[in-house]
């Protein structure tokens, strides 16, 4: 598998662990050893891991978040670091997000996490997946 692929697999494992609620998954995704930031819509950033873990732990027990997708992922690679744009869909809802990743032993994991909501796209011109 090459970088790209690996890089959208660790995204798309992101949002495996969302849609289903799980937070054990959602945890073992994020960096133990780098500085990290998680900004949810409408909120202050997180910075410290244990509050980024609280906040997701609150989130994913809600059903309401749970079915959400990711649609249309663009990677760019900045050397050992990722950053991967794109669209989020939660029932009617159309969020925006970036989402990093840093290469650690040869796995791409969680750095960063910010979604808010998007104006357009080209989903809503119905060119969803």
């Amino acid at each position: 598998m090459g970088t790209e692929q690996r890089i959208l697999f660790a995204n798309e494992s992101f949002y495996q662990a969302f849609s289903a609620g799980d937070f054990e998954a959602m945890e073992g995704l994020w960096s133990t050893g780098q500085p990290l930031v998680c900004i949810h819509p409408g909120q202050q950033p997180l910075v410290i891991r244990d509050e980024i873990m609280t906040s997701w732990k609150a989130i994913l027990e809600l059903e309401a978040t749970q079915g959400i997708s990711c649609f249309e992922p663009r990677v760019s690679l900045y050397g050992s670091v990722a950053l991967v744009v794109c669209y989020e869909i939660l029932g009617e809802n159309q969020l925006i997000a970036t989402n990093g990743f840093v290469e650690e032993k040869g796995i791409w994991t969680m750095i960063h996490h910010q979604a808010g909501p998007s104006l357009s796209s080209e989903l809503e011109n119905g060119s969803r997946d």
